[in-house]
C-alpha cells in the first residue's frame, strides 16, 4: 500500500518561505502610519473635488485653504462655513495625521468650476517609506490630478 504525504525537505523548504515572508511583510502592517497618510492624501483629493463640484452646482464661488494642517472646503473666504459632505453630513474638513505637513494655499472655484490660479497643493511627510505627494488644480479647467 503507497500513501502520500509531503517529505521533511518539502515541509522545510515551505515554513522557511513562510518565514522569509512573515519577516518582510509584517512590518508593513504595523506601521499604520504610512496608511494614515495615504488616506488623508485621498480625502484631501475629495475635499478640492467636492468644492469644485460644489461651485458648479451652486453656480457660485467656493473656497478651499490649506493649512499646514488641514484642508478644508468652505462658501466664504477663509473657509469660516465649511461645506458638508452630501452622505454623511459632516464638515468637508481632513486634518493631517502625524508627520505629515502641508504647503499652505488658498484659492477658490467660480460658478463654472474655474480655479482663482493654477495650485498645487504639496504633502510633505517625515513617515518612513511614505513618498511625497501632490493635488494639481488646472488654472482653465480646475481639473483636480491627484498622483
Amino acid at each position: 500500500m503507497r500513501t502520500s504525504g509531503f517529505t521533511l525537505v518539502e515541509l522545510v523548504v515551505t515554513i522557511a518561505i513562510a518565514a522569509i515572508i512573515a519577516v518582510v511583510a509584517a512590518p508593513r502592517f504595523f506601521q499604520a502610519s504610512t496608511f494614515d497618510s495615504r488616506g488623508f492624501y485621498d480625502k484631501s483629493a475629495a475635499v478640492v473635488r467636492l468644492a469644485q463640484k460644489s461651485a458648479i452646482a451652486w453656480r457660485r464661488e467656493v473656497h478651499v485653504c490649506v493649512s499646514t494642517s488641514q484642508v478644508t472646503a468652505g462658501t466664504a473666504a477663509g473657509c469660516g462655513t465649511p461645506l458638508t459632505y452630501p452622505v454623511s453630513g459632516a464638515p468637508a474638513t481632513e486634518t493631517a495625521p502625524n508627520g505629515v505637513t502641508l504647503s499652505p494655499v488658498a484659492f477658490s472655484f467660480d460658478g463654472l468650476g474655474r480655479p482663482s490660479a493654477a495650485v498645487t497643493i504639496v504633502f510633505n511627510s517625515s513617515i518612513a517609506g511614505d513618498p511625497a505627494r501632490q493635488i494639481g488644480v488646472a488654472a482653465e479647467t480646475g481639473y483636480v490630478t491627484a498622483n
